[in-house]
């Protein structure tokens, strides 16, 4: 058993790591030749999980928005299948539409929304603008389009204006979303005061969207943020609060206990209450894994089969994968696994057996998944055992079970609930007190750089060897293996060269320079809201990919939001040592940039080139500091969003002085800017396009891009081809096509 689900999943990987799907005949033939070369019940597991992986994202694939639906007005109708986030007048949610010629799941956001609101389960009618899955696409970045590919979204858009915009039909009683919103409603009607709400909900109806940064920092650093995921451990918990209630209550009753076994109904009731829990939750993946572990284990007990944990475990990863084969693609899916098998290898077989194994347990968990956090997160919380000592049992043995009673009691007593609850969030608050303090400790996490898959798979080898049984021989090889993740650091420049990323942050500007052992950011992106901003979305993150915690400079080109919208999360989350800018009433901090500013970093020349004074002009487009890097492999002009009236004060100052390798478009392609006289002048071989993918200005102007390839310019954008990035090679990586897999968009769509 344990082979075959192996082999399964090792299928569904497989499938899901290619960049393209096979056309079928070939794909048919390699299926063949697998089946005529195994002949075994392994094999064909391993070929069962490649093709059930195969249609379910074939499927996937082919219910997309068609591109010639994207960007159109639209007038839609179907069912609301999410509870709807609602800030600030902004509300997101997920659409199942009625007709078929739309994918089966939209994501729509309505800026604006006016009142009644949709609410979970409700049938609506809207004019939405459209477009295919799209993310933003950067090393070290989150897979926006990896997240919409596992959630079987065909299509993500906005709800525009109009009259057509109308409730059609009520929730059903009935619909499980709804049941959960109006739970939601009546709890933050029924406890005004808690202080830990967003933790609360999070463990009792599975909503997080009232959980801010700071409360998920704090988890991340505490190593603690399973505990928000309601799954295992909790549907586990409610399995058998079910269990061992409803069979000593069964066991009060002897005429009915002859009739059947107390464990039967025991076995049933911790089904019903896991399933409750699960309903509360909403069913998510995590939840949905931990259900089926759970059911598995209660059908044992009735069939009174033997329980060996990793049958049990390899028939609940069979069964999740079947379900959804995209799991084995996310985080979750590793990380809730891998724990399981970790605490059945740790405490089975060790002799004599340790009276306090189960304290270990957590210090063992958190060495365990070491590999799998560098891969995915990058991050390794330093702190998470001692945490997870307190906190594990008091949600799992305190919290969780009062919640669940509290819930329950809704139906029969709103007092007692309340009291119920309040005891709920007194202990969490508790809880939240110790977990902020240890958070705020100077070794709370590491960071780690990129790990080649080589090196994290030494680390796996460490790992595995700490955890081998007392006496096992050679485990001291594990330091040796475990020293690359200590002591790598990726490439850096040689002296005299530099590196340059123009990352892709949608319709916005921001670049890294890097020398031997200097960093310059330049410009940060827009703000997009309140809740996100391409400064704590793709630059510090890209940094911390490079392994970079300090910012020798960031120059802010000029004040608008889309190359200044960054800069207050950057500078949250790494240390700038020195900002310049245009815009000194935006940036009141900031030295402002001048031209004739020069300094040498690594034998590598910055030269600010424009403004010529400080004085203000009334467009700021015109302000933009203009940079220029000189090295011994390339030069780089970064002129911000000047127009034609800077670049003929460039021209006239500084004639054939700005012919550059590589120039950064200036203001995006627009029509105001990139003059014929300039181009020659500068005479770029490559001409970087920062734009964003259908952005609403329509930028680049297809007459700018004529001017460009006229003079032999090659064109990049970051719409197209994602973060771009020059390093050692002759020619630049196109982040979008290198990183390219099954559910990344195309360039030409």
């Amino acid at each position: 058993m344990i082979k075959t689900a192996m082999a399964f999943l090792l299928g569904c990987l497989l499938c899901l790591s290619l960049k393209e799907m096979p056309a079928p005949n070939g794909f048919l033939l390699l299926v063949v030749i697998i089946v005529l070369w195994l002949r075994h019940t392994v094999g064909l597991a391993f070929i069962v999980g490649l093709l059930w992986a195969g249609f379910q994202a074939q499927s996937q694939l082919a219910d997309r928005l068609p591109e010639t639906l994207a960007g159109k007005d639209i007038v839609i109708s179907g069912e609301i299948t999410t509870i709807p986030t609602v800030r600030d007048r902004l509300v997101r949610f997920e659409l199942a539409p009625d007709s078929s010629a739309y994918p089966r799941r939209i994501r729509l956001t309505w800026y604006r929304a006016s009142n009644p609101y949709p609410n979970a389960g409700e049938h609506w009618q809207f004019t939405v603008r459209l477009k295919p899955p799209r993310g933003m696409s950067n090393p070290g970045s989150f897979d926006y389009e990896k997240w919409l590919f596992t959630q079987r979204i065909g299509a993500t858009g906005y709800v525009r204006d109009s009259t057509s915009n109308q409730l059609l039909q009520h929730a059903s009683v009935w619909d499980v979303n709804r049941l959960r919103q109006q739970l939601q409603v009546r709890l933050k009607k029924l406890l005004p005061d808690a202080e830990q709400l967003p933790l609360l909900q999070g463990l009792a109806i599975g909503i997080r969207d009232d959980l801010d940064d700071s409360h998920w920092q704090t988890l991340r650093q505490t190593g603690t943020s399973h505990l928000l995921a309601i799954s295992g451990l909790h549907i586990g918990l409610a399995a058998a609060i079910g269990f061992f209630l409803l069979r000593f209550l069964w066991s009060l009753m002897p005429s009915l206990l002859l009739r059947v076994p107390a464990h039967y109904v025991g076995a049933l009731g911790g089904v019903i209450l896991a399933a409750f829990y699960a309903c509360l939750a909403g069913f998510t993946v995590p939840t949905q894994r931990a259900f089926v572990m759970v059911a598995t284990i209660m059908l044992a007990l009735v069939w009174k089969r033997p329980l060996y944990p990793l049958h049990v475990l390899a028939v609940s990863l069979l069964l999740v994968l079947f379900i959804d084969p995209f799991a084995v693609i996310s985080a979750g899916f590793w990380l809730s696994f891998s724990a399981v098998a970790l605490i059945v290898f740790t405490c089975s077989n060790r002799y004599p057996k340790q009276r306090w194994n189960w304290a270990g347990i957590h210090l063992w968990i958190a060495v365990g998944l070491i590999p799998l956090l560098v891969l995915f997160f990058g991050q390794i919380s330093v702190i998470s055992p001692i945490a997870n000592f307190i906190a594990v049992p008091l949600v799992s043995f305190l919290v969780v079970p009062i919640i669940l009673f509290g819930m329950v009691m809704l139906i029969v007593s709103e007092p007692l609930a309340r009291w119920l609850l309040n005891n709920a969030d007194y202990l969490l608050d508790l809880m939240w007190q110790w977990l902020r303090l240890l958070a705020n400790s100077p070794i709370s996490d590491w960071h780690s750089p990129f790990l080649p898959i080589v090196m994290i798979g030494f680390v796996a080898i460490a790992v595995i060897l700490i955890l081998l049984p007392r006496g096992w021989p050679a485990k001291w090889l594990a330091l040796i293996l475990l020293l690359p993740i200590w002591f790598y650091q990726p490439d850096k420049p040689e002296s005299g060269e530099f590196y340059l990323s123009v990352l892709d942050v949608g319709q916005g500007l921001a670049t890294v320079i890097e020398t031997k052992d200097h960093v310059l950011v330049f410009d940060t992106g827009p703000k997009y809201s309140a809740y996100f901003d391409t400064g704590k979305a793709v630059v510090a993150p890209y940094l911390k990919h490079r392994a970079i915690n300090n910012v020798d400079k960031l120059i802010v080109s000029h004040s608008d939001n889309d190359h200044i919208g960054g800069v207050d999360s950057l500078a949250d989350l790494v240390t700038i040592n020195e900002t310049y800018s245009s815009d000194l009433e935006a940036l009141p901090n900031a030295t402002p940039c001048l031209a004739g500013q020069v300094w040498f970093w690594n034998q590598v020349k910055f030269e600010i080139l424009h403004p010529f004074e400080t004085k203000l002009t009334s467009n700021n487009n015109n302000r933009s500091c203009v940079l220029k890097v000189t090295a011994n492999n390339r030069s780089a002009l970064l002129p911000g969003d000047i127009e034609k009236e800077s670049e003929y004060r460039l021209l006239n100052r500084y004639g054939k002085a700005l012919k550059a390798d590589i120039l950064v478009v200036p203001h995006h392609g627009s029509r105001t800017s990139s003059t014929m006289r300039f181009i020659q002048t500068v005479d770029p071989e490559y001409g970087l396009l920062a734009v964003g993918y259908r952005n609403r200005y329509r930028f680049p102007v297809e007459s700018v891009l004529k001017r460009y390839q006229k003079q032999g310019t090659n064109l990049l954008r970051t719409d197209h081809h994602g973060a771009i990035l020059f390093r050692d090679e002759t020619q630049p990586i196109r982040w979008r096509q290198q990183n390219a897999k099954l559910w990344t968009s195309k360039a030409t769509e």
